[in-house]
C-alpha cells in the first residue's frame, strides 16, 4: 500500500479497516505476482513446471535443495522449477529447468509463499516447500529426526537411498579465475550477517584469531563472509569481496575451509573441500553435517537444542570448543588426501 494512503487511512478509518485494506492490497500483489509469473512461461513458449520447489530467503537452504533437484531428476522427474533470490546457485546446474528469482525481493515471505502455491495450483504442479525443522515457538525449531537433505527429500515425495550432499557448477573459467587459493585454509570468524543469524552457531572470533595464530607458517589463510564480519589478522581479507560463485571457487582449490554451520559449510561440501566445522550443541553433525569433514560437537545435556539464539547456560557448548581443538582437528585433516570426499547415502522411507 502507498506511503501517502497509509498516512491518510491512519489518521481518518479505525484499525480493523486499515488491517482489512491492507490484507485486500496485497492479495492484490499477489494475483499480480502470480499473473507475472504465468505470463513468463507463455512469452517463452516454455512448458509449464510439474513441480515448483520454494525454500525461503537462506542462500545455504536453496543450496540444499539442489540435493532435492538431483534426486528428482535421478528418478525420472522433469519441468523442475526453482524459485530462488540466489540464482546463481543454479547457474549450470541441468536439474531445475527453470530458475526463477523472487519477484519481489523484499515481499514477506507468507506472501511468496502463497503466490507460489497459487502459481502451482494454476500450472498443474506440485508445490514442494522442503521445510526441515519448522518453528515451534518463538526461538526455537522443532528437532529433525534425521538428517535435513533426508527430511527435504522425504517432503518432496522421494523415497529410497539418497546422498547427503548438495551440488554447484562451476564452469572452467571460475575454476581458473580462483586457482590461486590453492592450498589454502578458508576461514570464516562470523555467521551473523546471515539471513536467519543465530547467536547459538557462533564460536568466538577471537578463537579463531588464536587458531591463525597458532598455525603462523603451517599454512596461508583466506577470509571470506561479510564485509561486517569480525576481521581476522595473518588472514587475506576478502570479506564482502567476493560473489557466492567466486567464493565457490576459491573453496573448490582451498585445501579446507573452517568455520562454524552455514552456508560456506555447505558450499565447501558442493566443491569437495573438506571442512572443520565446529558445531558446538545448538545441531548435531549427524543431522545437518557431513561425515567428510572434521566435526566438533559437544554433547551437553541440553544438546541438540535447535535454539536460534537464547541459552541458560551461557552456550556452554560452544565453550568446551578450544582453539587447542580447532588446530588439533586441522593438522589431522591437512595429513588426509584432497582427493574426492565420501558421500553419506541413507535410505528415505515414504512420510
Amino acid at each position: 500500500m502507498p506511503a501517502a494512503v497509509k498516512s491518510v487511512a491512519r489518521a481518518v478509518l479505525p484499525a480493523a479497516v486499515i488491517r482489512r485494506a491492507r490484507a485486500a492490497w496485497e492479495d492484490v500483489g499477489d494475483w499480480r505476482d502470480t499473473a507475472a509469473f504465468g505470463t513468463w512461461f507463455l512469452l517463452h513458449r516454455s512448458p509449464m513446471p510439474s513441480r515448483l520447489i520454494f525454500f525461503g530467503f537462506a542462500a545455504g537452504d536453496d543450496l540444499l535443495c539442489t540435493a532435492v533437484l538431483r534426486e528428482l531428476r535421478l528418478r525420472g522427474a522433469d519441468r523442475l522449477l526453482m524459485v530462488s533470490s540466489h540464482p546463481d546457485l543454479f547457474l549450470g546446474n541441468p536439474d531445475p529447468a527453470y530458475v526463477r528469482p523472487i519477484w519481489r525481493r523484499y515481499a514477506p515471505y507468507n506472501s511468496t509463499v502463497a503466490v507460489c502455491r497459487r502459481f502451482a495450483r494454476i500450472a498443474g504442479a506440485a508445490f514442494i516447500q522442503p521445510e526441515y525443522a519448522p518453528p515451534i515457538g518463538e526461538d526455537r525449531r522443532r528437532i529433525p529426526s534425521r538428517h535435513v537433505i533426508a527430511e527435504m527429500c522425504a517432503r518432496a515425495g522421494i523415497t529410497g537411498k539418497v546422498s547427503l550432499r548438495p551440488y554447484i557448477n562451476l564452469s572452467d573459467a571460475e575454476k581458473s579465475a580462483a586457482a590461486w587459493a590453492r592450498e589454502a585454509i578458508v576461514v570464516q570468524s562470523s555467521g551473523m550477517a546471515a539471513a536467519s543469524p543465530m547467536r547459538n552457531k557462533q564460536w568466538y572470533p577471537e578463537r579463531f584469531q588464536n587458531v591463525i595464530d597458532a598455525m603462523k607458517g603451517e599454512a596461508e589463510f583466506i577470509q571470506l563472509g561479510s564485509g561486517d564480519d569480525p576481521v581476522l589478522r595473518r588472514a587475506t581479507d576478502l570479506r564482502g569481496r567476493t560473489s557466492i560463485r567466486q567464493s565457490a571457487a576459491i573453496l573448490h582449490h582451498a585445501r579446507l575451509y573452517v568455520g562454524t554451520v552455514g552456508f560456506l559449510m555447505h558450499l565447501a561440501r558442493a566443491v569437495e573441500c573438506p571442512s572443520v566445522i565446529v558445531f558446538g550443541g545448538r545441531e548435531a553433525p549427524a543431522q545437518s553435517g557431513y561425515i567428510c569433514n572434521a566435526n566438533l560437537y559437544s554433547p551437553v545435556a541440553c544438546a541438540p537444542c535447535w535454539r536460534g539464539n537464547t541459552c541458560e547456560l551461557d552456550r556452554q557448548c560452544m565453550q568446551e570448543i578450544t582453539e587447542a581443538n580447532v588446530v588439533d582437528a586441522i593438522r589431522r585433516m591437512l595429513v588426509r588426501p584432497r582427493g574426492p570426499l565420501e558421500t553419506e547415502s541413507v535410505d528415505v522411507a515414504s512420510g
